[in-house]
């Protein structure tokens, strides 16, 4: 008997960077959040083509100096686009390895 995989958001819509537009002279800060911009379930890890969306995120993360944030459930971790990169098989991805 075969069970049926339930389909679940693809892993590529849990990430994200936040890039800072401007500081207000109240020291407010106004971020612009990027993300993948996906809404899609699949039954595999990533929906077709979506691990190049995050591969792309990671690039412009790594290539901006910014974090990478990935959210899951009410749990948010920012991280070194290279060490995102790394856990996810992708070593050579950024063009440096993690720091340690």
């Amino acid at each position: 008997m075969t069970t049926s995989e339930t389909a679940k958001p693809c892993e590529c819509s849990g990430y994200s960077l936040l890039v800072l537009v401007h500081e207000n002279t109240e020291g407010d800060k106004v971020w612009q959040q990027t993300t993948t911009d996906c809404t899609a379930t699949t039954k595999r890890t990533f929906a077709p083509g979506h691990d190049a969306k995050l591969k792309s995120l990671l690039i412009q993360a790594r290539a901006g100096g910014h974090q990478v944030r990935r959210t899951t459930g009410t749990t948010v971790v920012d991280r070194d686009a290279a060490r995102v990169a790394a856990d996810l098989g992708w070593e050579d991805l950024t063009g440096a390895a993690p720091s340690t």
